[in-house]
């Protein structure tokens, strides 16, 4: 559904020591319209009269005014946020407008803007509060600013990580329970929705059923479906890859996933039931690596040290890859790096030799 704002701020800048939020102002829109909406206490018209030099008077219409604001004046959801950083190609699309244009010089995110990344693109937005909004690669975002240190996200395509937000997706809810919680969500092709909780507690819901992921914990929740029971997958952000197993055969490298035995029950099958009672008591289930891994990220080098890259590509998850179908003959060196399902990397294993003859 799509909002109408009457007001589109357009940045921020610095007066003495007071900072300012410039509006436009639409014709035919008054002084008390534009403190009932933007302002905490919208008796306090008679300051945009003191920064703007206007008649004091809060009915009269004005006509395409660029106003400046004290920012502490203005409600923190309509407060700007400003990208931190930008990497490839990412594009905004203000409220009300319906073209996209380059993010690269737009310093300023309002409420409402829609962000979309390219392929290999990633941003940063920080938020007036503080808070930092990953978006990667192929995703697009709508934003609403934090209120009270909390925000939401809807998320319409790809992933993101965000701290102590609501994420909203076609098909789940995902809700911080405690503070500090930092969330990721990506969305699927068939617009499922992957949901890890890398520290505190969230609660998600889908088709009106909710369950709680602790750290640590994912779900899934299918477009029209009830999320699945939370299963124990490792932080693929912070851990190393003692688990990642390669065979090197000539031009072909084989991946043995191994499951993460500590904190398991080896050689254990549960069913539903017993699943759900054993996350309630312990939060130990068995890890299969092969249901936490999406695919790997793999950097070829003629040198030990990747100077000189040749190959760096993403796999789906794989047993084999045959580099012959990539490099000419010669000696190479190759690492790997594992792609969790929400689509974030962990670090690169320890680089290996390989010939292709």
């Amino acid at each position: 559904m799509k909002i109408v704002f009457f007001i589109v701020f357009f940045g921020i800048f610095s007066v003495s020591s007071e900072e300012f939020q410039i509006i436009k102002v639409k014709p035919g829109q008054t002084l008390w319209e534009i403190s009932q909406i933007y302002l905490k206490d919208p008796t306090k018209w008679d300051e945009i009269v003191k920064y703007n030099n206007l008649p004091k008077d809060p009915y009269q219409a004005i006509a395409g005014k660029e106003l400046k604001i004290p920012i502490n004046l203005i409600k923190e959801e309509y407060r700007a946020a400003k990208f931190e950083k930008i990497i490839g190609d990412v594009r905004i699309r203000p409220v009300d407008e319906t073209a996209w244009k380059s993010a690269k010089g737009v310093k300023d995110v309002f409420k409402g803007d829609t962000i979309k990344t390219g392929s290999d693109s990633y941003a940063d937005i920080r938020f007036h509060s503080g808070q930092l909004l990953n978006i990667f690669a192929n995703s697009m975002i709508i934003v609403k600013p934090p209120v009270k240190e909390k925000s939401d996200i809807r998320l319409v395509a790809g992933q993101i990580k965000a701290k102590n937000t609501t994420i909203i997706t076609v098909s789940a809810k995902i809700t911080p329970k405690v503070k500090n919680t930092e969330i990721a969500a990506r969305i699927r092709d068939d617009l499922s929705t992957i949901v890890h909780v890398y520290r505190g507690e969230a609660e998600v819901e889908g088709k009106g059923k909710t369950v709680v992921l602790k750290e640590g914990f994912a779900t899934e929740v299918g477009l029209n479906s009830y999320p699945s029971i939370p299963q124990k997958v490792p932080n693929i952000l912070t851990a190393k890859i003692p688990a990642l197993d390669t065979v090197v055969d000539k031009s072909i490298i084989t991946i043995k996933t191994v499951s993460d035995t500590q904190s398991t029950k080896q050689n254990v099958e549960l069913d539903k039931k017993q699943l759900q009672k054993e996350l309630e008591l312990t939060g130990n289930v068995q890890i299969d690596l092969n249901k936490t891994i999406s695919g790997y990220r793999v950097q070829v080098a003629k040198d030990r040290d990747f100077k000189e890259i040749v190959l760096d590509r993403r796999f789906d998850v794989f047993k084999q890859l045959n580099l012959k179908n990539y490099l000419y003959r010669g000696k190479y060196y190759f690492r790997i790096a594992y792609i969790d399902l929400i689509g974030f990397e962990g670090e690169f294993s320890q680089p290996k030799e390989i010939v292709i003859d």
